[in-house]
């Protein structure tokens, strides 16, 4: 009599201790798994099943549902589970044994995963660059990898760094040019993809920003926005409270956020519109307004989602010239009763240097996308962004074969506007340039 084949799921922590595993699911099909012997350990029977690819869902306390892509392939007289593509280091192999109660013989094909107790996760998201030929998706692959091996060359040169990333971190890389949301794990030759998922129902439409058919296609599209990432955080938050480590966002940037595909806010939407204060359905870029409760009914989720020690950076530019402009002038004075005269949208203004550094202060640094979501998360999230007046540049390092893909701030460039940061509000910049929001 054939061996009846059984797919088992168990888990434990780092510490060898079990871990609860609740369900496990083989998708497409609809079997469904049973807790067998006094530790409810998941079996689920292949028996009916055909060969081919599946997704194996398992649910872990403490964590979301994770997947991971299997085949199952036909050897001898039964199925037999495999990965599809490189195994994850978190579960290195699937062993096989034989377990016989009376005349029943049962084939074990168990996956034995050593996860984090608290699930542990980095998102990070790639804007297109509409504007040019810049594929933001490296720039998140270099930081995914260095937040693996702890060492870096985002200043030219090789250090160490905090390793963020252990083998049940799963990294998250939201793409605004291809519209997909992917998950990976770390595996023995590099990144195991649990999933690859298309937010909304089409593609990013990639036609010219300077042709306003285009534009209004993106807007018009039920395409990636930043609302998916939103939703995916909360969710995240409400299954797997203070999992979130890391969320980074590579693209172009201004005082309102960060620029993911360039769209715009419809009349009714916008500054004096008669619904100003909510998000416009259809803009796909992030907004000042995104964590008012209005526009996040849910925002208890989403600040649930970061952990205790979490990290946010929004990288590219803040390169607004008239902040620029105002910080130099207010540098070259000597006391706050000087007057000084700064170009603004066309106009010249004069104020005294003690009010222009109120204005800095109060206003500036305090009205733009990085201090809106520091004080909507609160806690010990640390929110860096360009420094208001300063533009990103790019550097690729190559080392043997590969290339090392970063965003910066150059210190040269903006010697005297970084004096003045320290000395008039105490600003130091981090290693690429940003500053602590």
């Amino acid at each position: 009599m054939s061996a009846i084949p059984f797919l088992v799921v168990t888990a434990t922590d780092e510490s060898s201790t079990p871990l609860l595993v609740n369900d496990v699911k083989l998708k497409p099909s609809l079997a469904k798994s049973t807790p067998v012997g006094p530790e409810r350990t998941p079996h689920l029977a292949l028996s009916g099943l055909g060969p081919g690819k599946y997704e194996l869902c398992i649910s872990v306390a403490g964590h979301p549902e994770l997947v991971f892509p299997l085949s199952l392939v036909k050897e001898g007289t039964g199925l037999v589970p495999k990965y599809t593509g490189s195994a994850p280091l978190c579960c290195p192999a699937i062993t096989s044994s034989s377990e016989t109660s009376g005349a029943a013989t049962k084939q074990l094909h168990t996956l034995a995963f050593t996860l984090t107790k608290t699930h542990s996760e980095v998102i990070l998201v790639a804007g297109w660059d509409y504007s040019g030929g810049t594929n933001n998706a490296a720039y998140c692959e270099t930081y995914r990898d260095d937040l693996s091996s702890g060492t870096t060359y985002r200043t030219g040169a090789r250090q160490s760094i905090p390793r963020r990333i252990d083998n049940s971190t799963v990294v998250t890389i939201f793409d605004f040019k291809t519209g997909n949301r992917s998950r990976m794990v770390k595996s023995a030759s590099g990144w195991m993809e649990m999933d690859r998922v298309l937010q909304g129902t089409v593609k990013t439409h990639l036609g010219s920003y300077k042709d306003a058919t285009n534009v209004q296609k993106r807007y018009l599209d039920d395409s990636i926005s930043i609302q998916h990432v939103y939703d995916y955080i909360i969710t995240l938050g409400a299954a797997a409270p203070g999992s979130l480590r890391e969320f980074h966002i590579f693209s172009h940037a201004w005082a309102g956020g960060p620029i993911l595909i360039e769209t715009y806010e419809g009349s009714a939407y916008a500054a004096g519109g008669a619904q100003q204060t909510r998000r416009d359905p259809n803009d796909k870029d992030p907004r000042l307004k995104d964590f008012d409760l209005v526009n996040m009914p849910r925002l208890k989720d989403f600040k649930a989602a970061f952990a205790s020690d979490a990290i946010a950076k929004i990288w590219g530019c803040m390169a607004t010239t008239v902040y620029r402009n105002l910080l130099r002038a207010i540098a070259k004075t000597k006391s706050d009763s000087e007057t000084i005269s700064v170009e603004w949208n066309k106009t010249t203004k004069k104020m005294t240097a003690g009010d222009a550094k109120k204005y800095f202060r109060d206003s500036i640094l305090e009205f733009n996308y990085m201090a809106k979501l520091s004080t909507a998360v609160g806690g010990g999230l640390k929110v860096y962004g360009a420094p208001p007046g300063m533009g990103a540049d790019l550097r690729a390092v190559p080392v043997g074969s590969k290339k090392h893909n970063h965003m910066y701030i150059n210190k040269l460039t903006y010697a005297l506007e970084y004096t003045a940061l320290s000395k008039l509000f105490g600003i130091v910049p981090d290693d690429t340039g940003y500053i602590l929001f």
